[in-house]
């Protein structure tokens, strides 16, 4: 039905003034079945479409309501930079690495020594929490990648770092990180409630996978332009910064962890491996984690190689290839938050780890740079969906004493990943890169597809 302009002549006039009126809907019934669009002589309708849509856009995304908790804002904040400055660093070294000793085998070294120390503290998060708050490691970790990054900007810019002090500083990088990342993750339930867990983890997932693209592209543009000295000196700014925010976490987020009963360390351990066997939804979630980092991820070591050896690029290139994961993560994001209202999580989990691992298969074998940026795009869609729903299922699915020894457990499996990236550094230094990271995402991609299967807590169904 065609409606004239003096449709709504009673409803200019009621309004006083022209503009938006949030207290009626100033298109008639008859008028909003006749058309989609309210005529262009009254600016209301307009401003009121568009603050519906608004209303409907923050209906889906919930989450953002818990940035009004002080403690969790402050925490979600300084996770952005620090996982700004996580993968700044892991690009850096890499590239330094390579620059120095022109061998694969030796970038995969260093990957691990860094991650070492998370494989032989990380499963004792359990114990260590006894003594120590989850505000007190998360604040001294980061004066260690303070000093750290500090001394590496000083040698580069003094001509002087040597292989060795990147050996040494990442094994000091690893021992922060071994109750680092476990402590931020363990302590979102106590500062947004179990519920909300999930939410929490899209929510900061955000950031993290924004920085996957700014971090990356970064890294590029400061060794391009400024050698190893300016992305260093600028990591080391970085962690000032965060170090202001996690200083403002309350003194009064403690752990929910007994502390007047102490546990051995292999107690804990084994405590947190048995409650996680009971459970297939969590020991699900522990396998797939353990195949991803030990065969899928560690496409990160190569990287650098394929960039310079394959794909013929420099510096800048190898951002723009490592910042492709975070362009793919960010619709990841919004695809997990619809998934996670109709779908089973381990299913989300799982077919989200499947998706990495067969693109990063994809990219091994790819010698166009237009390509391999996009199946690095792909991959990163799939990395999101791991990402969020790994800590979201173990942390819902876990219970307030056990979770502390659940992490640990988790840091355990994640563990496989330093001697999964030796392995494929000397790999490719034996065959090839593209032969290392084919075998490797295939031997993880069977890993995956084995554990969906085989447990079916993981799909939904029996022991949760």
């Amino acid at each position: 039905m065609a409606m004239g302009t003096d449709a709504y002549g009673d409803l200019r006039a009621s309004a006083g003034r022209p503009g938006c009126r949030y207290a009626f809907n100033p298109w008639p019934l008859s008028a909003r079945r006749g058309r989609t669009t309210p005529p262009h002589d009254y600016p209301g309708g307009p401003c009121i479409l568009m603050r519906r849509r608004l209303h409907a856009f923050a209906s889906r995304w919930q989450a953002t309501d818990l940035l009004s908790i002080p403690d969790f804002r402050n925490l979600w904040i300084a996770n952005s930079i620090w996982w700004q400055a996580r993968w700044m660093e892991e690009l850096i070294i890499g590239w330094v690495v390579l620059d120095q000793t022109d061998s694969a085998s030796m970038v995969g070294l260093i990957s691990f020594a860094r991650m070492a120390p998370f494989m032989l503290f990380g499963p004792f998060f359990g114990t260590i929490v006894q003594y120590a708050s989850y505000r007190w490691m998360i604040v001294h970790s980061q004066y260690i990648n303070l000093v750290v990054n500090g001394l590496f900007s000083i040698l580069a810019l003094s001509g002087v770092l040597a292989f060795w002090h990147i050996a040494v500083g990442s094994v000091c990088i690893g021992l922060g990180s071994a109750v680092d990342w476990s402590s931020r993750r363990a302590l979102i339930p106590d500062l947004v409630g179990k519920k909300r867990t999930t939410d929490a983890m899209v929510l900061e997932t955000i950031p993290q996978n924004i920085s996957r693209i700014f971090g990356p592209f970064m890294s590029g543009v400061l060794l391009e332009f400024f050698g190893a000295s300016g992305g260093f000196l600028f990591l080391f700014t970085s962690y000032i910064i965060e170090i202001i925010f996690v200083t403002r976490l309350s003194s009064n987020t403690e752990n929910k962890e007994t502390k007047n009963t102490e546990i051995s360390p292999l107690r804990s351990v084994m405590d947190g491996l048995q409650y996680a066997r009971r459970h297939d939804r969590i020991w699900g979630v522990l396998v797939v984690t353990f195949f991803m980092n030990a065969f899928a991820f560690s496409y990160t070591v190569l990287l650098p190689v394929f960039a310079r050896d394959i794909l013929n690029q420099g510096p800048l290139g190898l951002g723009i290839l490592a910042a492709g994961i975070g362009i793919g993560s960010l619709p990841g994001v919004a695809l997990i938050n619809a998934l996670k209202r109709y779908g089973n999580g381990g299913w989300i989990f799982a077919g989200s780890s499947l998706l990495n691992a067969v693109a990063i298969m994809i990219f091994s074998w790819s010698t166009s740079f237009s390509l391999s940026l996009t199946m690095l795009i792909l991959a990163g869609v799939g990395q999101a969906g791991f990402s969020v729903m790994q800590s979201s299922i173990i942390l819902q699915a876990a219970s307030d004493a056990m979770r502390a020894r659940v992490m640990g457990t988790l840091v355990l499996a994640i563990g496989g990943g330093p001697p999964g990236r030796l392995a494929i550094g000397a790999l490719a230094t034996a065959f090839s890169a593209p032969i290392a990271l084919f075998l490797s995402t295939g031997v993880a991609s069977v890993g995956i597809i084995g554990a969906l299967f085989r447990l079916s807590g993981l799909r939904g169904k029996g022991k949760g």
